[in-house]
């Protein structure tokens, strides 16, 4: 037995032997049958053996090219078909002449094949058998053992014995020779190719692992031809693009990356370093950073390298912002703490004016507009202090759905919820660390922002649910503020409170937590950039989204208590 790929090229071996015996031996039987019949008259001869070797010939290839598909020991096979050679090689010499024939030179043709594919045993082997055959053959037609009627040429005299002898000796020695030499060369032959096949399966495992390695890397990878064509993509440029190889094979690159030719950076130093804005398949917007070098010419005459820094970019814009406003955080609350005094002073002094003063009419009306402003710029300095430095009381161990409940029991009471319809699907018993008091302020904060975002009415929904890990953004137009990157790694609480009112637009809903950003004529600005502040001061992440089918969803990620959490 052998294994799959010996046997292929046995297989193949063999197959070959059949057609060149079929045509080397009846092209040679054809040409010597003409020069031997050119000496003597046509019609003296009887041609039928002849008839019968070509019969033999085509009939044993027949039958080998149908055993060949079905026998399992093709070793086997071969020397049987050297074996049948052999024989049929000896018929021939016998018919054409015997010891005066020509075509004893079959039998080195035969040693050369064996000798081929079955190197030098199956070499060895043919020489002996042809040297037993040729030597027998020629003996016995020497002595005249054997009968002349079946031979189509005679010669008209019997060969000297020396003749006979020198000739034998002669051809067995270069039977034995060819068999040796042509045996030598095959292993040669064949140790060189199994060397080639076991290199090429290094190349092969070597471009496979290349591969897997490129097409694993967390870069976009593109080359690019000396025509500036796009001639490979890896599985990560497929991602960050939205494109596939099928798509952008053989396509100008400035046909995709636009920005980068605008930007010059084909035609700079190898190694330079750009970034550009880049619009993704499905037309939405991406940041990469380019790094651009000269290849080996031809399919690789570029190699680009590129790294999706949307979201480092959003991080680094949100590290500056955070910085910015920590820095205004502190001057504010100290120019607030130092308004905040005067402020009490003066409202204080004016409500002893009202009541030692006797005033109507106008004056009246002017005093209760200076305490109302008053107490409107006192409660703003209040909600700009929550802001910028939210109160860092002592957490505790708090059930946030009961939190929930009273603020929506609360709200539905207020004038603000009397057009609106209202839905709860809140999980029982949620527990997290917290201040009861900020964490009911978001969501009240939440619930009056949705009221008023349905002016003529509509749907309010909450729910909440527990998730393991806590998920990421959502698909849409959001804002996501990550307040704790540990986060992730934590069991947490998903709450959810969206509208079906106007929505946002998407122009303000990256401004959305900004403080005094508003929507509304009448508002500060403070109100949502205060339930960010408190959301990221409980390590939570909070989400804005405006939903395709009209209003907005809110979605606010804390981690759950470790203490009472299910």
């Amino acid at each position: 037995m052998t294994n799959e790929k010996e046997y292929q090229a046995l297989s193949a071996k063999l197959l070959t032997m059949m057609v060149l015996r079929a045509v080397l031996a009846l092209s040679f039987l054809g040409i010597t049958t003409w020069f031997q019949i050119s000496e003597y008259s046509f019609s003296k001869f009887n041609l039928y053996p002849l008839y019968a070797v070509v019969v033999v010939v085509s009939l044993l290839t027949i039958l080998y090219s149908t055993l060949l598909r079905k026998i399992k020991n093709l070793y086997l096979f071969a020397y049987m078909q050297v074996a049948a050679d052999i024989v049929l090689i000896t018929g021939i010499v016998y018919i054409t002449g015997g010891a005066e024939s020509y075509l004893h030179i079959f039998y080195p043709l035969s040693v050369i094949g064996a000798a081929i594919v079955l190197h030098t045993r199956g070499g060895l082997f043919a020489a002996s058998a042809s040297s037993i055959a040729y030597g027998v053959l020629t003996a016995l037609d020497f002595y005249g053992w054997l009968p002349d009627a079946y031979k189509v040429f005679d010669a008209p005299g019997r060969p000297a014995w020396e003749d006979v002898v020198s000739t034998v000796s002669t051809n067995i020695l270069a039977f034995f020779t060819v068999a040796y030499l042509t045996g030598q060369l095959a292993l040669r032959v064949a140790r060189i190719e199994k060397k080639l096949t076991e290199k090429e399966m290094d190349f092969d495992r070597l471009a496979t692992l290349n591969k897997h390695i490129i097409d694993n890397i967390t870069s976009g990878i593109m080359t690019l031809d000396e025509r500036l064509r796009i001639t490979s993509f890896n599985m990560e440029a497929e991602s960050v693009t939205g494109y596939s190889l099928r798509e952008l094979y053989l396509k100008p690159v400035d046909e995709i990356f636009n920005d980068m030719i605008d930007a010059g950076g084909l035609g700079m130093p190898s190694g330079t370093r750009i970034e550009k804005r880049f619009k993704r398949k499905d037309d939405s917007d991406v940041y990469l950073g380019y790094t651009i070098s000269h290849g080996q010419g031809g399919d690789v005459s570029r190699i680009v390298i590129f790294q999706d820094l949307t979201e480092l970019r959003a991080m680094e814009e949100q590290l500056r912002r955070h910085e910015r406003l920590k820095a205004l955080g502190e001057l504010s609350v100290g120019i607030a703490h130092e308004i905040r005094n005067p402020l009490a002073s003066i409202s204080g002094s004016i409500h002893v004016l009202k009541d030692e003063l006797k005033l109507s009419g106008d004056n009246l009306h002017l005093m209760e507009i200076v305490l109302r402003e008053t107490r409107r710029l006192n409660s703003l300095i209040g909600d700009f202090l929550l802001f910028a430095r939210p109160a860092q009381n002592k957490r505790e161990t708090v059930n946030l759905s009961s939190i929930i409940e009273e603020t929506l029991k609360v709200f539905k009471n207020s004038p603000d919820a009397s057009r609106i319809d209202i839905e709860t699907d809140i999980k029982d018993s949620v527990y997290i660390n917290g201040d009861s008091r900020q964490l009911g302020q978001v969501f009240w904060n939440l619930f009056i922002n949705a009221a008023h975002a349905m002016k003529t009415g509509g749907m309010l929904r909450i729910s909440s649910r527990l998730v393991y890990p806590a998920h990421g953004a959502s698909s849409g137009n959001s804002r996501n503020i990550n307040g704790n990157m540990a986060l992730a790694q934590e069991s947490a609480v998903e709450i959810v409170v969206s509208d079906t009112g106007e929505g946002i637009r998407p122009d303000d809903i990256q401004r959305i937590f900004d403080p005094f950003f508003s929507t509304k004529d009448t508002g500060t600005g403070l109100g949502l950039a205060i339930v960010h502040r408190i959301i990221e001061s409980h390590a939570g992440i909070i989400e804005a989204i405006s939903r395709p089918s009209g209003g907005a969803l809110f979605k606010i990620t804390l981690p759950l208590s470790a203490v009472k959490a299910l």
